[in-house]
């Protein structure tokens, strides 16, 4: 593991040596020097590479199993300049604009057998330029439903929502929760050759062969208003839209749902029930939104316990994880944490699962809506109905012994 977490640096001084002696090679060298970067983000599975001008030089972090870390040493700022340009060159951006933000994209080849989809997004900064790139399909693989984390009561109403013949179901969560993926492997589990199916999404992130998958391009006309209104002229059974952004969205989207389709989206809410404000704020009507909404699903990524280095304890009587399990707490009650070892860096996890809320609508829920109780009120229903908190899914998969009491109490209150 340390020859690998050191790998780069040796580009990095053999680009820095080059550039003090004005090689003709500077170029080359800082194209290995990017390449590497690249290569070790991929083999590291970091979500993001956060390149940051400072004043010593340009600092490096990665976003590891949702956690940003920063490597121990900058990138010389002699070169910082040359690999700027670099990524802009390779992300097909233009490398004489500098005072204004850009996007773009890598397709990324790795060893001629692994091509990935790398977003590119610049900010200019006081310091110079940053540059943030996401790697977008590290996973071989696309998930099933099955492997998304959801527990056995969960999947079941899970599936039951997206098999439905029409209706709208809402992913909801904050950024880099996973509602993408849950959206993925939903169309994944739909897909065959007897169903009609489409997407809307900006950006595209991965292929799903056998679906029609859209590109929003708004500077060419092509927003998400307008490829759901030509979904309606076509012969389309379930359809994917990105995200609803705005009060026009909203209101085609339910629009479609009422007409027969299932319409499946996210939206960035905090929990289930926060999801029907939402789209209520948005204007859409509570009789539209009682008549279409099938269900909602909330979701956050915890860390997972590395499976080599964890270890079982029990909870003391008293102490505060008692008190944080409340009625889940019994006298000699066997929990796990991670020690730490090479495979997970020192960090005692080693992977991320989702826990999960899924609000499935029902005649009390749609009455509640219809008469617009409060939100507390409406969450006290949605709880009676059998609704699990995100909390309560958390609880189950600490005492499962996939993850810590901690990570959950971090994700879900920040502490």
């Amino acid at each position: 593991m340390q020859d690998e977490v050191c790998a780069w640096y040796r580009w990095i001084g053999q680009a820095m040596r080059e550039v003090q002696r004005g090689s003709s090679g500077v170029e080359s060298a800082v194209v290995r020097l990017v390449n590497g970067l690249i290569d070790q983000s991929i083999h590291w599975m970091v979500s993001d590479l956060h390149l940051e001008p400072m004043e010593g030089g340009m600092r490096v972090r990665y976003r590891r199993d949702g956690i940003l870390q920063e490597d121990a040493r900058k990138l010389p700022k002699n070169i910082e300049t040359a690999v700027v340009s670099r990524i802009k060159v390779m992300a097909g951006m233009d490398i004489a604009q500098r005072q204004r933000p850009q996007d773009g994209h890598i397709r990324y080849e790795q060893d001629g057998q692994k091509t990935l989809d790398i977003r590119v997004a610049s900010m200019p900064v006081t310091c110079g330029e940053m540059m943030v790139l996401r790697f977008m399909n590290l996973e071989d693989e696309m998930l099933k439903v099955a492997e998304l984390g959801f527990s056995e009561t969960n999947q079941q109403k899970f599936e039951m929502l997206i098999h439905a013949p029409a209706g709208l179901l809402v992913i909801c969560g904050p950024m880099n929760s996973g509602k993408t993926t849950t959206l993925y492997a939903a169309m994944n589990a739909l897909n065959g050759s007897d169903c009609s199916l489409i997407t809307l999404e900006d950006p595209v992130e991965r292929e799903l062969p056998g679906v029609n998958q859209v590109q929003m391009n708004p500077k060419a006309g092509l927003d998400y208003v307008t490829g759901l209104r030509a979904v309606l002229r076509q012969d389309v059974e379930k359809v994917l839209l990105g995200e609803i952004r705005d009060s026009q969205t909203a209101e085609l989207a339910v629009r479609i749902a009422l007409t027969g389709h299932l319409l499946m989206t996210t939206l960035h809410t905090e929990d289930a029930t926060a999801v029907i404000f939402r789209l209520l704020e948005m204007g859409v009507k509570p009789y539209l939104l009682a008549a279409t909404l099938s269900g909602i699903v909330a979701q956050r990524l915890v860390r997972c316990l590395c499976p080599e280095c964890r270890c079982s304890y029990v909870v003391e009587e008293g102490s505060c994880e008692a008190a944080l399990l409340g009625d889940c707490y019994e006298p000699g009650l066997v929990l796990w944490h991670g020690k730490g070892c090479k495979h997970c860096g020192g960090t005692g996890y080693s992977g991320r699962m989702a826990l999960h809320e899924v609000l499935v609508m029902d005649d009390c829920l749609r009455q509640a809506l219809l008469h617009q109780c409060e939100r507390q009120e409406f969450s006290r229903i949605a709880a009676a109905q059998g609704m699990e908190s995100l909390w309560q899914d958390g609880l189950q998969k600490v005492k499962a012994g996939v993850t810590t009491l901690a990570e959950v109490r971090r994700v879900l209150y920040g502490s």
